[in-house]
């Protein structure tokens, strides 16, 4: 591979131990081509202009730009209050613009101040960033376009905003809406943003052991309004989000828009989130949450926000909003909870299987840090959960220790399955994080779960793994990837709302 060596001033710099030439990293990346490993030493960097490739890489021969400790781009920009839960497009600030090119990967090194996008993304395939550290932006990561594919992010961080858990409120971020349904702009309508998002991709993106912090949303992917009756799977498809940190998440950490087929949540944790996996308004299906482990020992918002919660999942409304077309699976996770389980909304499908469900003790937690009459779920007439139709919802061997369960689920019928009751803590010590079961909790089970896959196979669980994430120490790996398989998937009935 060719080594192009790159200064933020152009000139000679003594570089594993000899004096070389340097190029800008604007003019190393103008003149790029495949084979090329485009080598920044350590300095301060600053573009006015996108970076943006020429070119693509090949398989055998991607294009490579490669930072080392002290390698900072630091975009100097200001926030753009234009940008708020919105496509940023190729006219907004990145740092870099990877626009109809492939086999590109940006790796170790520091992007500062890039608002509203770090990197931006269109139409582009087999793109891999991996070891960058960003900092303020309103995405880390944006793509779009519908070529868009293949996308890998590993090991980065991302720190939004630092004030924004527990500083700012959240209605001064999430816009509003008068009467009239005409939009209110509120103070930090900026930070509406995700640590990836993106509108109208194919999908085939791989996101796994970030450090994700102080930020609006973790994983947010939409669909444009002209895509909405698109066949089921040409977007947000095969979506892998495994061995992650969430911390300081001030909305949803995992939220699918509009629609999302086969998405694998798996061994993350979730600290000090507000409600973990949205379902709210999404078709599709094959979802599964699996081995994660959620706690809390902070409550968002200044005093008077009420925008507080730390549910597990938000639902839509049902009646128009979409629901889901194809089961999902929710089994061996560990959850510490201030908050109701699921508090309002339907769903169907849902597979909820094998958690460990613990809920605080509020009387011993620093007031106001829970309610002390915190309920498991939402009010029986605002939350709707069937084992009717030809997606039942389940819930089935779950461990919880709410003094509700399992009463609560009477206006359910059908719904409950081999409920195990604690009138105690199941955990060492959830508010610290020791999510080993207590002795009594430590057994398995007699029969294996059957969980649908999206290519038509099925997987079976191990009987026995103890109720939620963890056996013996050792994390619950679930069920191996698989791929959607669209023609299986399209050939199976779609439920009408």
């Amino acid at each position: 591979m060719e080594v192009v060596y790159v200064s933020a001033d152009g000139q000679e710099h003594w570089i594993d131990a000899k004096i070389r030439p340097t190029l800008t990293l604007d003019q190393a990346i103008a003149q790029s081509r495949p084979g090329q490993m485009i080598r920044m030493i350590a300095g301060d960097y600053c573009f006015d202009e996108p970076l943006r490739f020429p070119r693509s890489g090949t398989a055998d021969q991607p294009i490579i730009v490669r930072g080392e400790p002290d390698a900072i781009i630091d975009a100097a920009k200001l926030p753009d209050p234009s940008v708020s839960a919105s496509n940023p497009g190729r006219d907004g600030y990145a740092v870099f613009q990877l626009i109809d090119v492939a086999h590109i990967r940006l790796e170790l090194f520091t992007i500062k101040r890039a608002w509203p996008s770090a990197v931006y993304i269109e139409n582009s395939q087999h793109l891999a960033f991996r070891d960058l550290d960003i900092t303020e932006g309103t995405y880390a990561f944006y793509a779009n376009g519908e070529q868009t594919r293949g996308i890998s992010i590993t090991d980065c961080r991302w720190v939004q905003n630092p004030d924004i858990w527990r500083q700012i409120r959240w209605d001064e971020i999430h816009d509003g809406r008068d009467e009239d349904g005409n939009v209110i702009e509120v103070e930090y309508r900026y930070l509406n943003g995700a640590f990836f998002g993106s509108d109208d991709i194919i999908g085939d993106v791989e996101i796994v052991r970030n450090d994700i912090c102080d930020c609006y949303n973790g994983v947010r992917m939409d669909v444009s309004q002209h895509n909405l009756d698109a066949p089921v799977g040409s977007f947000n498809r095969d979506v892998r989000i495994f061995d992650n940190r969430f911390r300081y998440i001030r909305d949803n950490p995992i939220e699918p828009e509009a629609t999302a087929l086969g998405w694998w949540i798996g061994r993350n944790r979730f600290y000090n989130c507000h409600k973990l996996f949205s379902q709210d308004g999404v078709r599709g299906g094959f979802w599964y949450y699996f081995g994660n482990i959620c706690w809390f020992d902070s409550r968002p918002g200044p005093e008077g926000d009420e925008n507080n919660g730390g549910a597990v999942f938000k639902l839509g409304k049902g009646g128009s909003v979409a629901q889901p077309d194809y089961i999902s699976a929710c089994l061996h996770n560990s959850f510490f909870l201030r908050q109701k389980y699921i508090k309002k909304g339907t769903t169907r499908g849902l597979i909820n299987a094998r958690n460990a469900i613990e809920h605080a003790d509020p009387t011993k937690l620093p007031e106001d840090l829970m309610p002390l009459d915190q309920t498991f779920f939402g009010p029986a007439d605002k939350l709707s959960l069937s084992a009717d139709g030809p997606l039942p919802v389940s819930f089935e061997g779950d461990l919880a220790n709410h003094p509700t369960y399992p009463e609560v689920f009477d206006p359910y019928d059908g719904v409950l399955r081999d409920p195990r009751v604690s009138d105690g803590p199941l955990f060492e010590d959830g508010l610290s994080g020791r999510f080993d079961l207590r002795a009594q909790h430590r057994e398995g089970y007699c029969d294996k779960l059957r969980i649908p896959m999206p290519d038509g196979g099925t997987w079976l669980s191990h009987r026995a793994f103890w109720p939620g994430a963890l056996t013996d120490g050792e994390i619950f790996e679930g069920p191996d990837y698989v791929p959607v398989d669209l023609d299986y998937v399209r050939g199976l009935p779609v439920y009408g709302d």
